[in-house]
């Protein structure tokens, strides 16, 4: 028999689960644990629960004996003096739904002994010696615990982590990867309970519902040696675990694409936030109410911390692009694939350089890098938004830069790096533009000199619904001898019809079409399709991401023009290109285009 201030604790036992049943009282033989056992039919129901020495009730949702309001009703009744836990779902039918008492009590739907214990530890019913009880996965919201920890200890402070943002993944790329992220979530947060500088091993994470995106986490009292925190620190408790789950997210973003327990098309950060509030037991006020009060100001908290994360990914995203330091461009050669032979390719592998293929040479398309050791010495004492420097690319970058609503001055300022470091390459310079940054092209014509002869590349990051203007901006652009190419066809906006509404002077095939390709005649046949209507509006089609010659080979066959891809060039500095090329004894290649 367990006893704590001097008080013999029994837990009272009704239940037709004869599994459950034996499940339990085995748990409770082996720690010495009294209880009693009661038949749901028994006339003896009310008198046990009723019984002083009981501290603790464990119970079906409905008996035999009395109907299922009335029983509602009695047992919401009782858990607001001690822990009433009942087994079966919270019923959504209006018979239970309407009775307020039933929120009030502690429903467990999944039938778990361990699960019982979980929450039999957590109300207090258990002494520390008993602490052991770990459920299989995160249980679902309970009031039973709370209240009855605020009763217990005259204090409660608690976390909420919100996770509603993750709604836009579902509207961005469909309920099936939605699904799979919050799974991935929920998973992660179970592996931190008990690890070291995450929840400690005795604080109850619960979900709000089954199919809720919001998760609680009530302290235990001896985390904060049963004083109120002091101010500022459940903040920072906050702030750290915030840190550690982006760090966490970041790894699984960053791992090889078969490691992955997220779907690969999420490369940034999805939105959540950690708040937190601390309330004291009063006796003259509703407990329940004090509860949901506690839950109402923790959450309000983490909507504010969402604006905190999001402002310091802007100033971070801000710092990259003002400092103009941290960013440098590199720049991969594009070949005409008409004239390409095997041999070539051969040679260039040999020679790990582009002077035997410089006389196939097309022209050259400006990349974006940045300083790893430079952005981590500016930005890695931040302590609210993590960013694995290391990992960094540059796509995940862009994405960023999107997600915080400055992807128009990144854009911007990749344009100017890549054109101002570009003066001295020879053909056709092609840079990435957005199609916001390419309807105000005019007055970003500073960014362009001096540096002639360039092929915008039109993002399918994003979309344009304007012909018109597209009209416009695409006579500004032949007025300084450039051109405009629509950007990885194939993906994200990218159709026919709006190849058809930009009228490209060139239209690269994004790397999916053209992997594997000599293996795919579906592919094949999509991009000989494509290959047909440009030759129809007088557009080159370029290949890019090609890896091998098969691919080279397949494509060459159908009639595509120009080919970039690490089979012939990776891309590097000005410098490592232009000894590169003067070692051709190619002094002036403008002509080869």
């Amino acid at each position: 028999m367990i006893e704590a201030l001097g008080i013999h604790l029994m837990i009272c036992l009704v239940t037709s689960n004869t599994k459950l049943r034996d499940e339990l009282t085995k748990l409770f033989n082996e720690g010495s644990i009294n209880y009693r056992e009661v038949d749901p039919s028994s006339e003896l129901v009310l008198t046990s629960l009723y019984d002083s020495a009981v501290t603790a009730v464990i119970v079906d949702s409905f008996t035999t004996r009395i109907e299922q309001s009335a029983w509602i009703d009695m047992l919401g009744s009782l858990a607001r003096r001690l822990p009433v836990f009942v087994l079966g779902q919270y019923s959504t039918t209006s018979k239970i739904s309407s009775n307020r008492s039933a929120e009030l009590l502690g429903w467990i739907e999944d039938m778990q002994a361990g699960t019982i214990m979980s929450m039999l530890q957590a109300a207090g019913v258990l002494n520390s010696a008993h602490k052991s009880f770990v459920p299989a996965n995160i249980p679902i919201f309970n009031m039973q615990v709370p209240l009855h920890m605020i009763q217990g200890n005259g204090a409660l402070s608690m976390l909420v982590i919100n996770t509603s943002g993750f709604r836009k993944i579902s509207v961005e790329f469909g309920f099936e990867v939605y699904q799979k992220l919050q799974d991935f979530f929920q998973r992660m947060l179970f592996e931190m309970w008990g690890q070291q500088g995450s929840f400690r091993r005795h604080d109850i994470i619960m979900r709000r519902s089954i199919n809720s995106n919001t998760y609680y986490v009530f302290l235990e009292q001896s985390r904060i040696s049963r004083t109120v925190p002091a101010p500022g620190v459940l903040e920072k408790v906050a702030d750290r675990l915030t840190l550690k789950i982006q760090q966490m997210i970041w790894a699984e973003i960053f791992k090889p694409r078969d490691q992955k327990r997220i779907p690969d098309c999420i490369n940034v950060l999805p939105d959540f936030s950690l708040g937190h509030s601390t309330a004291l037991h009063n006796p003259c006020l509703d407990t329940v109410d004090v509860i949901e009060h506690l839950i109402e100001t923790a959450t309000d908290v983490a909507k504010a911390q969402m604006r905190r994360v999001r402002d310091r990914e802007r100033e971070i995203l801000q710092t990259i692009i003002h400092s103009r330091e941290i960013l440098y461009p590199n720049y991969q050669a594009v070949f005409d694939l008409r004239k390409l032979t095997k041999d070539k390719v051969d040679q260039v592998k040999a020679a790990q350089s582009i002077a035997p293929v410089a006389d196939v040479l097309y022209g050259f398309e400006s990349l974006i890098r940045f300083r790893k050791e430079l952005l981590e010495e500016k930005l890695a004492g931040d302590h609210l938004v993590h960013m694995d420097f290391k990992l960094l690319r540059p796509d995940i970058l862009f994405a960023m830069a999107a997600h915080s609503k400055v992807s128009l001055e990144l854009d911007q300022l990749c344009l100017g790096l890549g054109v101002a470091g570009a003066v001295d390459l020879p053909g056709p310079l092609m840079v990435n533009i957005l199609p916001r940054n390419l309807m105000h092209l005019e007055r970003l014509s500073h960014l362009l000199t001096p540096r002639a002869n360039l092929v915008f590349e039109i993002s399918e990051s994003e979309g344009f619904s304007n012909p018109r203007q597209m009209d416009k901006i695409r006579s500004y652009v032949e007025k300084i001898d450039c051109l405009i190419a629509a950007d990885d066809f194939g993906k994200g906006h990218a159709s026919i019809e709006r190849v058809i509404k930009m009228r490209p002077a060139l239209i690269k095939l994004d790397r999916s079409l053209v992997e594997r390709i000599q293996s795919e005649p579906a592919k094949k046949i999509f991009v000989e399709g494509i290959v047909k209507a440009a030759k129809m509006v007088n557009a080159k089609v370029l290949a890019e991401g090609i890896e091998t010659w098969e691919e080279a080979s397949t494509v060459q066959a159908i009639g595509v023009d120009l080919i970039q891809g690490f089979l012939l060039h990776r891309p590097e500095s000005l410098e490592k290109i232009l000894e590169q090329l003067k070692a051709a004894g190619e002094q002036n290649l403008g002509s080869v285009a």
